[in-house]
């Protein structure tokens, strides 16, 4: 057979040219550890490829959206568990402060501790993360969720809005607590009174918190307002206060009128309000009280600083307060004989001229209801008149004032009702046992919570095994489509260039033959 000069070279051309590509996509594919290195390589495949790595993207993304939720999560539960440990040291100084045998110094000690752990608590509800942004406070991360007004209690000013995070498809988790869900939303046995708007003059005053639960009643529907209304014999500054609640017919006046200085708490109905000092309210001026939209719900925060005014509640004598106008004067209200006392409230009243009565009453009612005369009307003597009953010992002098208030039904017309109440430690003892429930409501709050993250917690641990478990899936599949076998991919380098050398060599003995060579 003759073979041509041109031809031999074009076929050996030709079959260098192919051994050297296949030695050099050998080489290509041992470098790279792929055996698609281009989409025209296996257009099937590639296309594989590139869903199988969008996927892997995708799961990549989900991974660490679980890592951020599980690190919010776990700030927000190591906060909680701080907040929960405050409250059991809260409970211990409070079952300790109930305790009527304390002196001042004591409750002094407790009330300073009360408020480095006011103070604590408050620097955790206003926590922020790693971000910047508050944990606590819903969608409004850069406002502090948690703030104080001037009369030292603490306001929410974020929203209930819950931040979530997509860390699996469809599947969001919350990453945040809006405060208002744990912090104040806690149970409460007794309502709080919030004011209406300042009075005319600007004058403020705080809210109302239930400082006596044995005189707490709420006002009657649907008004449900007691409103505080100041006078002065002086104008414009204010001297005298009075309570009224607008929701009964005259005569209506709950508490007062009583003497005003600057500052003055204003007590009504075992309701207890702060006024301000720096701002007095004036002649004319009223501020209406109405219970809160969530009236049987309170603050954490607002317990703490209940139960450091509770610890200034001290004094083992029944105490009076004789109305605006009165020129009576009241001392005693020691207990003398304990084993002839019964705790109780009473009034002083004086029936007719030249006569006194004393009445055990009920204050939880409006008008107070009359539960008994211990001392029945007697002659009074305004030069001075001594009264014993219940283990104490009263000495009146002085002419009593014009009654305003509502009196103990039934209710003559008589000059005036003096309260005479209990003991202060004793009121202190009834404040702190509801105080007691209010944080065991409060750390109920904390604890389900708590649950609450836990349950996500275990929701992004599930998923993150599944992404998990889903990405080495994944990662199997692709490397069967794109990755090289390496035991092949070495065999198939080898068998390239042992192919490219024996070519190489069979054209260079062929290519050097001649006829001559043979003749």
């Amino acid at each position: 057979m003759r073979i041509g000069t041109a031809n031999f070279y074009q076929r050996s051309l030709v079959n260098l040219q192919t051994r050297q590509s296949n030695l050099d996509r050998a080489q290509e594919e041992l470098s790279s550890g792929k055996k698609v290195i281009r989409p025209s390589d296996d257009p099937v495949a590639s296309n594989s490829i590139i869903k199988l790595k969008k996927e892997l993207e995708v799961s990549n993304r989900y991974i660490d959206a679980q890592s951020t939720a599980t690190r919010y999560n776990r700030e927000m539960e190591t906060s909680l568990d701080s907040m929960n440990n405050i409250l059991l040291r809260v409970q211990e100084i409070l079952t300790g402060a109930i305790n009527g045998s304390l002196d001042e110094n004591a409750l002094k000690a407790y009330q300073q501790e009360l408020g480095s752990r006011l103070e604590e608590y408050e620097g955790i509800a206003n926590q922020k993360n790693a971000n910047g942004d508050y944990m606590f406070s819903g969608y409004q991360t850069r406002t502090q969720p948690f703030q104080q007004d001037e009369f030292g209690y603490f306001e929410y000013f974020g929203d209930s809005g819950q931040r979530e995070v997509l860390i699996a498809p469809s599947f969001e988790v919350a990453v945040a607590e809006p405060g208002n869900q744990f912090v104040t939303n806690v149970a409460s046995k007794y309502s709080h009174f919030r004011p209406a708007a300042a009075a005319a003059s600007g004058a403020k005053v705080s809210l109302g918190f239930v400082k006596d639960p044995t005189e707490f009643k709420a006002p009657t529907a649907p008004a449900n307002t007691y409103q505080i209304q100041f006078t002065g014999a002086v104008p414009p500054l204010a001297d005298t206060w009075q309570v009224i609640d607008v929701s009964m017919a005259a005569p209506n006046v709950v508490s007062g009128p009583y003497n005003y200085a600057a500052g003055d708490d204003i007590n009504f109905q075992g309701v207890s309000v702060k006024t301000n000092p720096n701002i007095p309210p004036q002649a004319g001026d009223t501020i209406d009280m109405q219970p809160d939209v969530k009236p049987n719900e309170t603050s954490t925060l607002w317990l703490f600083k209940q139960a450091m005014d509770a610890m200034s509640i001290t004094g083992n004598s029944y105490t009076t307060q004789a109305i605006q106008g009165s020129t009576l004067a009241i001392t005693g209200g020691d207990i003398n004989f304990p084993d002839e006392h019964k705790l109780a409230d009473f009034e002083i009243v004086f029936p007719a001229a030249g006569l006194v009565e004393i009445r055990e009453v009920n204050r939880a009612t409006a008008p107070p209801t009359v539960l008994s005369t211990p001392v029945p009307a007697q002659a009074y003597n305004p030069a001075g008149t001594k009264i014993e009953f219940n283990g104490m010992e009263l000495n009146l002098s002085g002419t009593p004032g014009n009654q305003t208030t509502i009196p103990a039904a039934p209710a003559p017309n008589y000059p005036e009702s003096i309260q005479l109440d209990k003991p202060e430690s004793s009121r202190r003892v009834e404040v702190l046992g509801t105080l007691l429930q209010e944080i065991s409501s409060a750390q109920t709050n904390i604890d389900n919570t708590r649950s609450q993250i836990g349950a996500r917690m275990n929701s992004i641990d599930n998923e993150e095994q599944a992404q998990l478990l889903f990405k080495e899936t994944t990662k199997v599949t692709l490397a069967e489509i794109e990755e090289i076998d390496v035991y092949e991919a070495v065999t198939n380098l080898e068998n390239s260039r042992v192919g490219l050398q024996a070519a190489q060599q069979a054209f260079s003995r062929v290519q050097n033959l001649s006829l001559f060579d043979y003749i």
